[in-house]
C-alpha cells in the first residue's frame, strides 16, 4: 500500500467529517487504523499488461504490469494506456496493481462513466485544486461529454463513476507554456546519463526543475517550451532543451551549443526569460565588444579601444557620429562632413559646407 503524511491524513479525516456541499465518506477507526464506512473509487495507471484476464480484467502477478503508476501520464508526457480502479475503504491508494480491474482508456465502457473539465491557467498543479474546490484564481469549465478539449486549455480534470461509485478528480496537463525557465541544473551521484529520448531523462529534469525552483512538477509539460536542464552524472553532463517539434508536440534536443564555463544554452535566453535584478554591475565585464546591428549602422560598448567606450554611426570608433570618450567626453556631429553640427566637449561648432560659421565655448 502507498503511504500518505500525518498532514494529508489530518485533511482526510476532516473532509470526511465535514457536512456540506464538499462532505466525502465518513470515516471510523477500526482498530489503530481509520477506515472509510463506505468504499471509495481509486484509479492508477499502467502502461502495458500481460495476462491480463479476459472475464474479471485483472492480472495475477505484479510483474505483468509495466510502468504502474498513479499519475495517468508518464514522465516523458505521454498517457499510459491502460487504467485501473479500485474499491476500497482504506484511506491509502493501493500500490498493488493485481487489486485493480483494468481497462484500455482507449476504449469505451459502459460501466465507466465521468465528467471533465478545462482550464485556461498555466499555473503548476500545486495550485490548480480542481474543479470541486479550485485555487485561488483558478477557473475550471465543464466539457460536454463527447466534446473535444478546447486548444487554449492548459488543464483538464477528469472524475470517474465505476458501479456507482466516485473517484476523486485526477488532473493532467495536456499543453506546455510557450516560455520556460532559461536554466536549471542538477547533480546525480551513482548513475551514467540517460538518452535525451529516454523516460529516466524526463524523470530526472522533474527532480531537477524541482531543486531549482523549490516547486512540485508533476509533469515535463509543466516546464514550458525552452527549458533548458543541465545534469551531471557519474559519466559527464547532459544538456537537454525541451522544444516544441513540427507536430506541435514538446521533446528533449541537444542544444547545438553551449559555454560549459557559465552554463549557457543556445536558445534559452530572450528578453521575457531575464528575471527582474539577475543582472547587475558586477554581473558584466567585458574587454572585447558588445555590438547590435552589423556594418556601419551599430551601436557598440567596446571595452578593447584605446579612446572611446560608446559609439554608434560608423564601425571605425573615430569616425562614428556619436562617440564617447574614456573620460566621459561626449562627441555629437549631425554629418561626418558638408554641414553640420558638432558638439565636441566644451565647444559647439556649426559648418557651412567646410566653412566653420559659429564656435560656442573655448574659442582658442
Amino acid at each position: 500500500m502507498a503511504k500518505i503524511s500525518e498532514t494529508e491524513l489530518q485533511r482526510r479525516l476532516r473532509k470526511a467529517s465535514g457536512g456540506g456541499a464538499n462532505s466525502g465518506p465518513t470515516a471510523t477507526k477500526v482498530g489503530s487504523t481509520w477506515e472509510y464506512t463506505a468504499p471509495v473509487l481509486y484509479l492508477a495507471y499502467a502502461d502495458s499488461l500481460t495476462n491480463l484476464n479476459s472475464v474479471n480484467f485483472t492480472i495475477p502477478n505484479q510483474s505483468d504490469a509495466t510502468g504502474f503508476s498513479m499519475s495517468p501520464f508518464n514522465a516523458a508526457g505521454t498517457l499510459r494506456q491502460w487504467r485501473g480502479y479500485l474499491f476500497s475503504k482504506s484511506m491509502y491508494a493501493s500500490g498493488d496493481p493485481t487489486d485493480y480491474i483494468w481497462e484500455d482508456v482507449t476504449a469505451v465502457s459502459s460501466t465507466v462513466s465521468y465528467v471533465r473539465y478545462y482550464s485556461t491557467d498555466p499555473k503548476l498543479q500545486t495550485y490548480m485544486g480542481d474543479p470541486t474546490n479550485p485555487g485561488a484564481g483558478v477557473t475550471w469549465t465543464s466539457i460536454a461529454t463527447g466534446s473535444a478539449v478546447p486548444a487554449s486549455a492548459f488543464w483538464v480534470a477528469e472524475k470517474y463513476t465505476f458501479n456507482g461509485v466516485e473517484s476523486a478528480w485526477v488532473l493532467f496537463p495536456v499543453k506546455s507554456k510557450e516560455v520556460g525557465t532559461p536554466l536549471a541544473s542538477y547533480i546525480i551521484v551513482g548513475r551514467n546519463k540517460p538518452a535525451l529520448t529516454d523516460a529516466q531523462w524526463s524523470a530526472d529534469t522533474l527532480v531537477a526543475m524541482g531543486s531549482h525552483t523549490g516547486e512540485t512538477y508533476s509533469s515535463i509539460k509543466e516546464f514550458g517550451y525552452g527549458t533548458a536542464v543541465v545534469i551531471e552524472y557519474d559519466d559527464g553532463k547532459q544538456y537537454g532543451l525541451y522544444k516544441k517539434n513540427s507536430s506541435g508536440v514538446g521533446e528533449w534536443v541537444a542544444p547545438n551549443t553551449f559555454i560549459d564555463g557559465a552554463l549557457l544554452v543556445n536558445g534559452t535566453i530572450n528578453a521575457d526569460k531575464i528575471l527582474a535584478n539577475t543582472i547587475t554591475g558586477d554581473k558584466i565585464n567585458s574587454a572585447t565588444t558588445i555590438t547590435a546591428g552589423t556594418g556601419n549602422n551599430v551601436g557598440v560598448l567596446d571595452g578593447a579601444d584605446a579612446t572611446y567606450r560608446i559609439y554608434a554611426g560608423h564601425a571605425t570608433p573615430a569616425s562614428a557620429p556619436f562617440r564617447v570618450k574614456q573620460d566621459g567626453t561626449v562627441i555629437i556631429e549631425s554629418a561626418t562632413a558638408g554641414s553640420r553640427l558638432i558638439l565636441d566637449n566644451d565647444t559647439i561648432k556649426v559648418f557651412n559646407g567646410s566653412t566653420l560659421r559659429v564656435k560656442l565655448g573655448n574659442l582658442a
